[in-house]
């Protein structure tokens, strides 16, 4: 998506693409910045990540052990003797290590009586065979961290030295009187107690884009504190009203992007528009708290453009 000229035609474009976000599939959002070992546990070798509650288990086993690292492998990948894995590392697992066990689901062959890959299930039910003639296993396979291997290398710390911190970030943290602290590790947020902002550090971000648009985006939250619009925010996560204010705040900071040096890609459009689709998921009035929500976004983008002098100098010029 190109920079346009005028800020209200790109907002005006923008809400109409926002109100059409239920009819759209195939969108899925993309976290845009990595923080070594806060990142999702992942096998070491593939680099697949892991999903579901074999994720969600990792990580609590991370997290009560003290493991740094999101990297687990199997007993068979640590020893490697046919030197495919890691050839040129020898790894070695300490002594004393405790194995967690991840599920794996695969198809069988009722008629072959065998295990089969998902893409040799996929080629079968291509061929004609019915679903009925496989049935779907699982199996326990042990993993261990990489903390507990000797021998790997270690962790490289994803590090981007091209992300700059655009004027218009500062400008408003200045002006608005919130802090933002790098200070956020893996995490992103607007903290109202102490009206203040934390995120990871600019380094951690694939793009200068994804830095200040996600510092927009808390930005925006914060515009709901008492000094500023005093919009209401607060609820559970997941819960109805935690699901509006975030798409508040995407959609603000989507309208906001026009003033970025960083012009919005069409990866970041729908990158937005994922997020928002996934939040206005959990909302039972989903068109009518659409249609409120962009409205509401509009309105901090005002304000916002008014704290960074935008519509000062429209009016001057």
């Amino acid at each position: 998506m190109s920079r346009p000229q005028n800020a209200k035609e790109f907002r005006e474009e923008l809400a109409k693409n926002f109100s059409h976000i239920l009819e759209e599939k195939g969108l899925s959002w993309k976290k845009e910045w990595h923080c070594g070992g806060n990142s999702a546990p992942y096998n070491a070798i593939t680099k697949t990540p892991y999903h579901g509650c074999n994720s969600f288990a990792l990580s609590m086993v991370a997290f009560t052990r003290g493991y740094n690292d999101p990297r687990w492998m199997t007993m068979t990948q640590i020893m490697d003797k046919e030197h495919k894995y890691h050839s040129k590392e020898h790894w070695h697992l300490k002594k004393g290590s405790t194995a967690t066990y991840v599920e794996y689901w695969y198809p069988f062959d009722l008629k072959a009586k065998k295990a089969l890959t998902w893409d040799e299930y996929t080629n079968e039910i291509n061929s004609g065979r019915e679903t009925t003639e496989f049935l779907m296993k699982t199996r326990y396979t042990a993993v261990f961290n990489a903390c507990d291997v000797e021998g790997i290398s270690p962790l490289q710390e994803y590090v981007n030295e091209d992300v700059d911190i655009d004027v218009l970030v500062s400008t408003l943290s200045k002006v608005m009187g919130v802090e933002i602290k790098n200070d956020g590790k893996d995490r992103a947020f607007y903290q109202p107690k102490s009206d203040m902002i934390h995120l990871p550090k600019p380094t951690a971000f694939e793009s200068t884009y994804a830095y200040n648009s996600t510092a927009l985006h808390e930005l925006a939250h914060s515009t709901a504190h008492p000094s500023r619009l005093n919009r209401p925010i607060g609820g559970k996560f997941g819960s109805e009203e935690y699901a509006f204010e975030e798409l508040i705040a995407e959609m603000s900071s989507c309208f906001m992007s026009v003033h970025l040096n960083a012009e919005i890609s069409d990866f970041h459009l729908a990158n937005h528009k994922a997020y928002v689709q996934s939040w206005i998921s959990a909302i039972k009035e989903k068109p009518e708290a659409l249609a409120k929500a962009i409205s509401e976004a509009q309105k901090v983008a005002e304000y916002i453009d008014l704290k960074a002098g935008y519509l000062v100098q429209q009016k001057a010029s």
